[in-house]
């Protein structure tokens, strides 16, 4: 067993599919499927059932996915600690989900350095923030999780050798404007918002499972998704529209028209963060995690 077919294993697993994996790796397909079947007959087993959907991993096909992953990381960081000459500029990419409080603490974070550095935030929707971590093109996301979702995310994310560490808990809110017919009820229900458009993050088809909210959506007369967190405050700033979320409110990165109501008839949020298992976070990474448990704390509904 050799390193390249460790590789190989994990390109596959990446793109489903042997043709698309050889394109990655620049060999030709069947060189890529001798690989594997010399690998197969050098440890006895059977890696992939070939459908005619593509290719499927065997039980012990994914039991192999996982120490190649893990021997592949291991060769990479050894290469890395000898060939590397020490860089002083800071590298680090994180991925969130559309929150304000994220937004202040990297704004913080960066604010603790004073040598070079380079740094990334990217702001999507949720799948593509455990996408990102996943392919370690992020060292974290910030991510929530739901009582509904809960149990889809446990097996999701140990499919991906990932973690999920919480910071904190909150009921899901309603955020409005502050002249919203409903805004001056202290508690809000979910028959109370029949009536007004319903503002979303455009996700993808497991937007069921990846969502916050827990809106039916084929059932709303008024549905509007947007991309940004620019268009959501915009949105519900000037009208009667609404969006369902952790209700946190961070002054000076929100805008101030905008308020949060519980929604009594909600789910809890666990708001926390995901990393790769095998991820190791550096002092900087830590303090950024500090001062995210901070803003979050401090932007929770009251």
């Amino acid at each position: 067993m050799t390193l390249q077919q460790c590789r190989y294993l994990i390109s596959i697993a990446k793109y489903q599919s042997f043709n698309k994996a050889a394109t990655a790796l620049y060999v030709t397909q069947p060189s890529l499927s001798k690989a594997i079947r010399n690998l197969e007959e050098e440890l006895s087993i059977t890696i992939f059932e070939r459908t005619n959907r593509g290719v499927l991993f065997t039980e012990e096909g994914r039991e192999l996915l996982f120490y190649a992953q893990k021997l592949v990381a291991q060769a990479e960081s050894i290469i890395y600690q000898f060939t590397q000459k020490p860089e002083t500029k800071l590298k680090y990419t994180i991925s969130s989900q559309h929150y304000s409080f994220a937004i202040e603490a990297f704004t913080h974070f960066m604010n603790l350095f004073h040598q070079d550095y380079e740094l990334s935030l990217h702001e999507e929707k949720t799948t593509d923030v455990i996408d990102d971590v996943y392919a370690s093109r992020s060292i974290l996301g910030v991510i929530s999780i739901t009582d509904l979702n809960e149990h889809f995310f446990a097996r999701y994310f140990t499919s991906k050798s990932l973690t999920f560490q919480q910071l904190g808990t909150v009921k899901q809110h309603a955020f409005l404007r502050k002249e919203h017919p409903l805004a001056t009820q202290s508690i809000i229900h979910l028959e109370d918002l029949e009536p007004y458009p319903y503002l979303t993050y455009q996700q993808n088809d497991m937007m069921l499972h990846f969502a916050e909210e827990t809106l039916n959506l084929h059932n709303r007369k008024q549905l509007i998704y947007v991309n940004d967190r620019g268009t959501m405050n915009n949105m519900l700033s000037h009208t009667d529209s609404f969006n369902i979320g952790t209700g946190c409110i961070v002054k000076g990165y929100m805008n101030a028209n905008i308020t949060s109501r519980p929604l009594m008839d909600g789910s809890m949020i666990r708001i926390g963060y995901i990393k790769r298992d095998d991820t190791v976070f550096p002092e900087e990474i830590i303090k950024f995690i500090e001062e995210l448990n901070k803003s979050l704390h401090l932007s929770l509904p009251k």
